[in-house]
């Protein structure tokens, strides 16, 4: 995949969770909170835990991969791009710092969230309608491919983002020889006793 299509890829995630962040932003978002169909303090909070994680790899294969590239091509106006870029990297991790921080309190979640998305989305404008086409315009199409390549290498070394506990337990549980049959007979004897229970309560009564 052409490097630039890998990190527009990346953009269009973290925008589609901060929609899921904010109910989906915009009317959809006030109508579910008028009609109380909006997210919990804990939907939310695993959004901006995903935002969160998404930005930490993104930030990181552009910082080692990306823009290192970019800067051997040795163009002045997109040096200063980049030196742009990197100042706003560290705005961005500030705003991730600052809602990781935030986590427990639903109510300042959403005030560092929303100041972290004006970052993030200020940032996305100048790499896509500034930088990218410069880029296409300066690096051979081959080379992205190749550039590409290498920062999907680095995304999977990142590693996918940590799996809720009781997944990781059911996961286990199915890894181990005969997990899957263990798990389903668990399940059915916890419904047969409940079963077993209702019927004694109903004779006693």
């Amino acid at each position: 995949m052409d490097a630039i299509d890998l990190l527009k890829k990346d953009h269009a995630k973290v925008a589609t969770l901060f929609q899921r962040f904010n109910d989906g932003g915009g009317l959809t978002g006030v109508v579910k909170r008028l009609t109380g169909n909006a997210a919990s303090p804990r939907q939310r909070r695993s959004a901006a835990e995903q935002i969160c994680r998404e930005l930490d790899v993104h930030a990181s294969i552009e910082e080692t991969t990306f823009y290192p590239a970019l800067r051997a091509l040795r163009d002045q106006r997109l040096d200063e791009m980049l030196d742009e870029a990197q100042r706003e990297h560290g705005s961005i991790k500030d705003g991730v710092a600052e809602s990781r921080a935030a986590f427990a309190d639903d109510e300042r979640l959403r005030t560092a969230m929303a100041t972290l998305q004006q970052c993030v989305e200020h940032h996305v404008r100048e790499e896509e309608n500034e930088m990218f086409p410069l880029v296409a315009e300066k690096m051979p199409e081959n080379e992205r491919a190749r550039l590409g390549r290498e920062l999907a290498t680095r995304k999977r070394a990142q590693g996918p983002a940590p799996r809720p506990k009781k997944a990781v337990k059911r996961a286990a549980a199915r890894s181990r020889p005969g997990g899957r049959g263990r798990v389903r007979k668990t399940t059915a004897k916890v419904a047969k006793a409940r079963t077993r229970a209702k019927t004694r309560a109903g004779r006693r009564r």
